[in-house]
């Protein structure tokens, strides 16, 4: 599992937190620009798997897999399919929510396969887990609620300054839930509450909708974090 949760952290950091909008772009009108997003990804694995890169990972047709070769076959795989979908929609497949899900889901699918017989349990504490919520409830909430928005509204995506007050309103939603009893709930609710008091009185011109499912899913991240992984004061 150990394992399992730092190659999702690096896939999460590196399909989101270091995919800029220039590379965004860039990888779906240029190779080179596909080359550069998908070689980020090996990076992030091989810094945060180091320790674990000479020990079996997976056993596949009864060949035994160590860590170096599961990143160098996953990276394969993540450009093959990067490749596919940036190729689906430039002919003119909808790049929506559910060709979106599908994408991440077949990536964490691999990570999972590549991973599974590796043995490590998860460390205590499991910051690689904790890392991989901290980009859910930053990068990971702008893109996914955009695609939703995207679809049902036609919006376009977020200009730079909503974008990160909105990352950063979410951020402090979950580390409230860090907080000591009883202070988290009071702190939660004083910022959830203030901030929807302001974007309803359109003090602060955001979409409802975009505030509504970022800080629900900054909630749920919050709990996991405090409930799910022990981090009750």
């Amino acid at each position: 599992m150990e394992i399992f949760f730092r190659l999702l952290f690096g896939h999460f950091l590196a399909d989101f937190t270091f995919q800029t909008n220039y590379i965004a772009r860039w990888k779906r009108n240029s190779f080179a620009g596909l080359l550069v997003h998908v070689a980020i990804h090996p990076v992030c694995y091989l810094a945060l798997c180091w320790k674990f890169l000479p020990v079996t990972w997976a056993e596949i047709g009864g060949i035994s897999l160590n860590g170096w070769m599961v990143v160098a076959i996953l990276t394969l795989l993540h450009f093959s399919e990067d490749w596919f979908r940036v190729r689906m929609v430039n002919r003119g497949w909808p790049d929506n929510t559910l060709f979106y899900l599908w994408d991440q889901g077949i990536h964490i699918l691999l990570l999972w396969i590549f991973s599974w017989g590796s043995g490590q349990p998860l460390q205590n504490p499991p910051w690689s887990l904790l890392g991989t919520l901290f980009v859910i409830v930053t990068h990971f909430a702008t893109v996914s609620v955009w695609f939703i928005e995207k679809d049902i509204y036609g919006r376009e995506y977020p200009d730079t300054e909503e974008k990160y007050i909105l990352i950063l309103q979410r951020l402090a939603v979950w580390l409230a839930f860090f907080m000591p009893d009883p202070w988290w709930i009071f702190v939660l609710i004083f910022l959830v509450g203030t901030f929807g008091h302001h974007v309803w009185a359109r003090r602060i011109d955001f979409s409802l909708t975009s505030v509504f499912m970022g800080n629900a899913l900054a909630i749920i991240c919050g709990f996991v974090s405090r409930f799910g992984l022990g981090y009750h004061f």
